[in-house]
């Protein structure tokens, strides 16, 4: 189950870095992920990659849907946690990320489950990771945490 705190962090980290990459669009992509990163370090332990790939640490058995990887994220430490948004592919990103993890063994969670218009939510977890998609038709947001 996610706690509070990490919601916050990750939320924050996501801010941050959305701000950043705004002010930063003068600056060149190293320079900007080097930046983001540094601060996000530096307020979460954590670590940051503006695109292409999966943060470190990501646990291999919580599978993301086909598309590009705009933005990762993995809070170090003794409450470790992993965000990534993804441009989807997929006609409903929503439900193919729902589709993806039940195929690897994750159960839809009593906590969190919502549509609205094209915008889901959903929480699934399986014994080793908790995972809260929200999303619509322009893309997912993943946050993993590991199980208590």
């Amino acid at each position: 189950m996610t706690t509070p705190l990490l919601h916050a962090r990750v939320l924050a980290t996501i801010a941050l870095a959305l701000v950043s990459g705004t002010l930063l669009t003068g600056c060149s992509a190293d320079a900007a992920q080097n930046a983001v990163n540094g601060a996000v370090q530096g307020a979460t332990n954590g670590d940051v990659s503006l695109g292409g790939a999966l943060p470190a640490g990501w646990p291999s058995e919580v599978p993301i849907v086909d598309g590009e990887i705009l933005f990762a994220s993995a809070q170090k430490g003794d409450k470790p946690g992993w965000t990534v948004t993804v441009k989807a592919t997929a006609a409903d990103p929503v439900a193919e990320a729902t589709r993806t993890l039940t195929a690897a063994g994750f159960v839809a969670g009593s906590d969190v489950s919502a549509t609205v218009g094209s915008a889901g939510l959903v929480s699934m977890k399986n014994d080793h990771y908790a995972v809260l998609v929200a999303g619509n038709t322009d893309g997912l947001l993943y946050t993993v945490t590991p199980v208590s």
